[in-house]
């Protein structure tokens, strides 16, 4: 089967048709319409993608009222080009540190920049070709299931002109093919939108005529004349269109009505010589893609010091309230809202409420048309351009049909209405004509009844780099969120349940994997096999994680701090994806140790462990941004050794809280954190042979088990564990045994060895305090417990 599809600028369709009638498919079950799916992608840093209304309603819920906090951050590398001249520089760009997430609008827009590779979501680069891709792959799936067949064919929309310029159309028309193929489709057919629209219009009439399509959407006003009714004698007669439609519109009128709210044409500085307030300030403000400019530290403090002094200080305040608490989409969702009622009403308002704001503008539908009377202007000059091509007179064309939201707005009707008379101006489904149209074609190209060509991936070369850019972050793997969106749309088995939690394993190496298990055989206290092909040596650490879509804290041998998400983990392995193919090490760098970041970062202090003894608390607070910042944070100057613990801690509000270092050695010992000094210190000196195995945070009062590599056990409590009279100290032996410690955790505990989990059961050991040990796991001779670990939050 061939479906048909439409990808706007806005809005977004896909229907198939079986030579009776025409289906347009519920594609956005959440909106009103679900045959009408918004053309948005929001995804988190977490890399779940979300498109449609739900893709709005996860924004606003996850962002609207949120404090922005934006930060210069390194993101890379850009490479400058002169006559005789060639230079290598930093890059730079303001990032919202504490951004959840990303939302695209517009972004088919996109594909003709030729300087737009992509976005930045949490610490992944998405190119665009990849966004778009995982808004088609949504949709074929999804399709797919309402179907129940799979999909590999399609026939896609394209505007007459993506550009005025021939290099840009054909990037974008390249672009929207590889996004195409890389979504899953083998085989894609292209087809103007506006032609789409006259199939469609074709299916309800019973003769021939020459119609005039005037399809004008979120991002485009195509022009299209047509000869149909008669398939020997269908002919494209004339093409024809402007780069520009509703969203230009929306800025419009944002633009003129919205900004004496925010404090346009105020005063402010010195009494004596005033000044006006920037124009640059609402030209921004008036722009969904550029008001988040208005959101960095520079220019929040512009504001704030046009706000100390001028003449209308509550109205500078709104401004900067309504771009820091993210209110942008609301401000444009309300202008959008009220350009909608202007085509039914002589008036509309737009009402916008936040925080220190409530904006209530009245307008008219003349004063909308006044707004917009240049581009009416250069629409009716392309209208005129386009007939006279086409070589028909006005009393020639029979019928004139409108699509598109924006064909709506009566000056565009009263428009057509004079050139063409009333009594011709069709106004077909708004926004389902162009996929209808789309799946009429799909199936004439199956049938053989209307020839195509058929683009396969060997028919497109890869698009070309973004000039200058050089981004110094990991690529999203395209792949892995592909198997996340067939199992979030119940397309695949899910490979856990909402019930499991994850075994996250850290190896040698590169190595990391998780494990799926259900909590039942935790519970059980039985020895559990495990299966870990991907892990090529020993276990260095284990971690639980209760929530599949917690965020990982990897620390590196070069002290690089990596982000990643339990569930990636999980699919990684089930896909054979190794670490290095998502993030970029450098030569010798390998993983060094693994935290819960989302347990971490609700904490005061991260605290890190060393091998080599040494122990440092940084406060959270300094750190946070930088860790989830687009490049990872690599240290400058790392503590000695590499680090064996990453741990969190409540800081000051919890003065008990002690870390606990543990050398393979035996020996140990426990430092209050608060006596820890900013620079940290040599909590423990081993010898030459000796390195830390493992640290933990404990309460005084709390009690450890020890587990040696062969399997014999101490318990104790933790405040029994000499905190040493100054740095620098080599510890007391902790295990009289003369076998290498493991590790320690506080209780309930399980060990890991080679191939299997080993519940310690710590009753079996008595409580006193004595290095003697005592046999608790009876292991082979060729066994040895490799780590030990809690299932304690």
């Amino acid at each position: 089967m061939i479906v048909g599809m439409d990808f706007g600028t806005t809005n977004s369709g896909m229907a198939v048709y079986d030579g009776r009638s025409i289906h347009v498919l519920p594609l956005d079950p959440a909106a009103a319409n679900p045959r009408v799916a918004r053309t948005a992608l929001y995804i988190t840093n977490e890399q779940a993608v979300h498109i449609g209304r739900a893709a709005i309603d996860r924004y606003y819920g996850q962002n609207i009222g949120r404090v922005v906090k934006t930060r210069k951050v390194w993101i890379g590398e850009i490479e400058v080009y002169a006559e005789d001249l060639y230079y290598v520089t930093d890059a730079y760009a303001w990032v919202d540190v504490s951004e959840p997430g990303r939302l695209m609008l517009s972004i088919k827009t996109r594909l003709r920049e030729e300087d737009h590779p992509g976005a930045v979501v949490g610490q992944f680069f998405y190119s665009l070709e990849d966004l778009i891709a995982l808004y088609l792959t949504v949709t074929r799936v999804r399709a797919e299931q309402l179907l129940g067949r799979r999909l590999t064919q399609v026939v896609l929309g394209r505007p007459v002109h993506f550009s005025a310029d021939a290099t840009h159309d054909r990037l974008a028309q390249g672009r929207l093919l590889q996004a195409a193929f890389r979504a899953g489709y083998e085989k894609v057919y292209l087809q103007y939108e506006p032609v789409a629209a006259a199939f469609s219009y074709e299916t309800t009439i019973d003769r021939p005529q020459n119609v005039l399509v005037f399809d004008f959407g979120g991002g485009t006003l195509d022009i299209t004349v047509m000869r149909v009714g008669d398939p020997r004698a269908r002919a494209v007669l004339a093409t024809g269109g402007v780069p520009l439609a509703g969203d230009v519109f929306d800025q419009k009128l944002t633009r003129a009505r919205l900004p004496k709210h925010f404090g346009e044409g105020s005063l402010h500085g010195p009494r004596q010589r005033p000044l006006e307030m920037p124009r640059w300030i609402f030209d921004a403000f008036s722009n969904w893609q550029t008001i988040m400019e208005l959101q960095t530290n520079e220019n929040k403090r512009i504001l704030e010091e046009i706000a100390r002094t001028a003449q209308r200080r509550f109205q500078i305040e709104a401004l900067i309230s309504l771009v820091s608490s993210n209110y942008g989409l609301k401000m444009f969702d309300a202008v959008e809202q009220a350009k909608r009622l202007l085509s039914e009403r002589r008036g509309a308002e737009i009402r916008l409420d936040g925080p220190d704001f409530k904006v209530r503008e009245f307008v008219t539908r003349s004063e909308f048309e006044k707004i917009i009377h240049p581009d009416v202007l250069a629409i009716e000059a392309e209208l005129a351009r386009t007939l006279a091509a086409s070589g028909l007179a006005a009393e020639e064309i029979d019928a004139v049909i409108r699509t598109g939201g924006s064909s709506q707005i009566p000056v565009f009707y009263e428009l057509l209405c004079r050139r063409f008379g009333a009594e011709k101006v069709r106004s077909v489904d708004t926004f389902g004509s162009v996929a209808s149209g789309l799946g009429v074609i799909a199936h004439g190209i199956e049938t053989g009844a209307i020839a195509a060509r058929a683009y396969t991936p060997d028919d497109v070369a890869p698009p070309p780099q973004a000039r200058g850019s050089r981004p110094q972050i990991s690529s999203a793997l395209l792949e892995l969120l592909q198997k996340r969106i067939l199992m979030d749309e119940g397309a695949t088995q899910q490979t856990t349940t909402a019930a499991d939690v994850l075994l996250v394993l850290l190896g040698t190496g590169r190595a990391i994997t998780a494990v799926s298990l259900p909590p039942s055989r935790l519970q059980a206290r039985a020895p559990i096999p495990l299966e870990t092909p991907d892990l090529s040596g020993p276990v260095q650490q284990a971690l639980i994680v209760p929530d599949l879509d917690a965020q990982l804290l990897l620390l590196t041998s070069h002290y690089r701090f990596l982000l990643i998400t339990a569930r990636q983990l999980l699919d990684m392995r089930t896909m054979g994806i190794r670490i290095d193919d998502l993030h970029h090490l450098a030569e010798r760098e390998t993983l060094c140790a693994v935290g819960n970041w989302s347990r971490i970062r609700t904490q005061e202090q991260l605290v890190l462990v060393t091998t080599r003894g040494y122990a440092r608390a940084y406060p959270l607070n300094v750190l946070q941004s930088s860790i989830e910042a687009p490049a990872p944070l690599k240290f400058d100057h790392p503590l000695p050794g590499v680090a064996v613990a990453v741990l969190g801690a409540a800081g000051a509000h919890a003065a008990s809280d002690h870390v606990v270092l543990l050398s393979a050695g035996r020996r140990g010992a426990r430092w209050p954190l608060a006596e820890l000094p900013l620079r940290g210190l040599q909590a423990l000196n081993l010898g030459q042979d000796d390195v830390v195995a493992a640290a933990t945070l404990v309460q005084p009062e709390d009690e450890l088990t020890l587990l040696t590599v062969d399997g014999y056990g101490r318990r104790l409590r933790a405040e029994w564990i000499e905190q040493p009279p100054r740095p620098n100290a080599h510890g007391k032996v902790l295990a009289a045994r003369r076998s290498a410690l493991a590790g320690g955790a506080v209780d309930p505990t399980w060990a890991l060895t080679d191939a299997q989990l080993w519940p310690v059961d710590s009753a079996q050991l008595p409580l006193i305090n004595s290095t003697q040990t005592r046999r608790i796991l009876k292991l082979s001779a060729e066994t040895a417990v490799r780590c030990l670990f809690t299932t304690r939050a």
